[in-house]
């Protein structure tokens, strides 16, 4: 599924996917379908807090990536998209301060429907345009990937060129040699994670379970540490309306995982793969279409949420 006119630069790709280096600015794009779930909001708040109190973080815009789920009673991988576009905003609106950045809406059907014809948004124009703007020889631009990628390889497919300038920071799926758990992410549009993981563009991929399922936290939890403001409040809230309560109970947050390494990739343990192509039967298999990616392996959870309560605190 890789694009005919764009031949694999391998040496690019594992030069793009070193870790972040702290002391330098980390530009990066958040695409999150923000309503699937409570764990995005977390994720959104945790780096807009990151760029308002480090010098180290820019989030050059955020995109509302779709997805159908009757749990959220959507109707269409369109109006989940619009449902993520209001929470993006709902979010943002907690802030105690003025966030002026940009908030683009996605992808209203998926590359599955297209047959990999790319889908027309706001949000793969805007990738487009952020991507042809940023010099090569700088550090890439990193895209928060925590929904379907539909967006980014919609993106892609309108201009491959980009993916000289970008590094996907992916949660989906599980590590290459687990089996038995269902994905969620990847399920909503195969033909785009496929495209998106043989097209030569650099790949962070964060397994959710057994990886980034470590990233739980309960309303006792949450009661203590989330404090009292707006954001804290709304958060909170967020948690109590969809988690049910009972003796242990506790939720993944799954989705703060790829901002917490672009913050500090200290706190996970990875290694350099190659990538491989997702089944209809939620498994990984051997493709010829392959090149390096950053499998992440193991997390810090504790560091991770300590450094949320405290941002969200501040």
């Amino acid at each position: 599924m890789r694009h005919p006119y764009t031949p694999i630069d391998h040496p690019r790709v594992l030069r793009h996917l070193k870790n972040p280096r702290q002391e330098f600015n980390k530009k990066i794009i958040i695409d999150t379908d923000a309503y699937n779930s409570i764990d995005d909001q977390f994720a959104l708040m945790h780096m807009l807090l990151s760029e308002k109190n480090r010098g180290d973080v820019s989030i050059l815009g955020i995109t509302a990536a779709p997805f159908y789920k009757e749990l959220r009673n959507t109707d269409s991988y369109k109006h989940g998209m619009e449902l993520s576009y209001q929470e993006i905003i709902n979010v943002i609106n907690t802030l105690a301060f003025k966030w002026n950045g940009l908030v683009k809406k996605g992808s209203v059907i998926s590359l599955d429907e297209t047959n990999c014809i790319p889908v027309e948004s706001d949000a793969a124009d805007f990738i487009c345009e952020v991507s042809r703007s940023h010099k090569e020889d700088e550090f890439p631009i990193y895209i928060l990937a925590l929904g379907s990628l539909t967006n980014v390889a919609s993106a892609i497919l309108k201009d491959p060129h980009i993916i000289n300038n970008l590094v996907v920071c992916t949660l989906g799926g599980v590590p290459f040699d687990f089996y038995g758990f269902k994905d969620f992410n990847y399920q909503q549009d195969i033909n785009a994670a496929n495209f998106v993981f043989s097209c030569g563009i650099p790949i962070v991929h964060f397994p959710t379970f057994t990886v980034t399922e470590q990233l739980r936290t309960s309303r006792w939890e949450l009661e203590a540490h989330i404090g009292n403001s707006k954001s804290g409040k709304f958060l909170y809230n967020r948690f109590i309306e969809f988690v049910d309560e009972y003796p242990g109970s506790n939720k993944q947050i799954w989705d703060l995982a790829p901002g917490a390494w672009i913050i500090n990739p200290d706190w996970f343990i990875s290694k350099i793969n190659t990538t491989k192509k997702f089944t209809f039967d939620n498994v990984w298999k051997t493709s010829p279409e392959t090149h390096p990616l950053r499998s992440i392996l193991w997390l810090d959870r504790d560091s991770i949420f300590k450094d949320f309560f405290t941002l969200i605190n501040k």
